[in-house]
């Protein structure tokens, strides 16, 4: 299975979504491997911490850019599943991956510079549905407020702005904007190797709905 984590704005939390599904479904005994589309290089190095800190479970790291179609074909065939992380903007590389997976995670903030970018991620969706019929997409809203007083209301505003896009369903899970995720990033580990409950409990979630069928 090939899961694309991918938007057209930078900073959505992207590699930190693609790094904790990837240890989050290994932790389940899928043989996983991560590939790291983006020139940032994020994820890869998170993964040469890991590999320094011989930590486990193992995930395999593999870096591609440009046309990473055929590419993500063949490591289909070798691995329960793989996840891709891609540049934060309409890159070649989001276009090859979208051609060719069966599901993209699109990480956005509830920020207008964010929503902004819908209307061009439902243009590709329907160019990439017209390729890959298959294929599903999920809007994950991410670094949502921690403030209970204002955690409502900025969920209510994510939810009204995504009713003019219905092709762009909503995932019940959140991530919030906690240090953890950031902490745990040069330890090369995942949250759910933390001990922030709360952080692990989003990210059960974020799996549970989006892979229940397939663990």
């Amino acid at each position: 299975m090939i899961t694309v984590i991918g938007s057209n704005k930078g900073g959505a939390s992207k590699s930190t979504t693609a790094t904790n599904i990837a240890i989050a479904l290994a932790l389940r005994g899928k043989d996983v491997c991560l590939l790291d589309a983006d020139l940032q290089s994020s994820a890869a190095k998170w993964h040469a911490s890991r590999e320094e800190s011989d930590l486990l479970p193992r995930i395999t790291l593999i870096q591609k850019y440009g046309n990473i179609s055929q590419t993500l074909r063949q490591l289909d065939e070798k691995f329960d599943h793989v996840i891709v992380d891609v540049a934060g903007r309409n890159s070649r590389e989001l276009a090859n991956a979208g051609a060719v997976a069966d599901i993209i995670i699109a990480p956005h903030l509830c920020s207008q510079f964010d929503l902004d970018t819908l209307e061009e991620l439902e243009s590709q969706l329907e160019a990439w549905q017209d390729l890959n019929p298959d294929l599903n997409l999920y809007m994950y809203q991410t670094r949502a407020t921690t403030n209970p007083v204002l955690r409502g209301k900025e969920r209510a505003e994510f939810l009204e702005y995504l009713k003019d896009f219905p092709t762009l369903p909503p995932l019940n899970a959140i991530n919030c904007e906690r240090k953890i995720y950031r902490d745990v990033v040069p330890l090369g580990k995942s949250v759910l190797e933390a001990t922030n409950r709360t952080a692990i409990e989003e990210v059960e979630q974020l799996i549970e709905e989006v892979y229940s069928k397939w663990l």
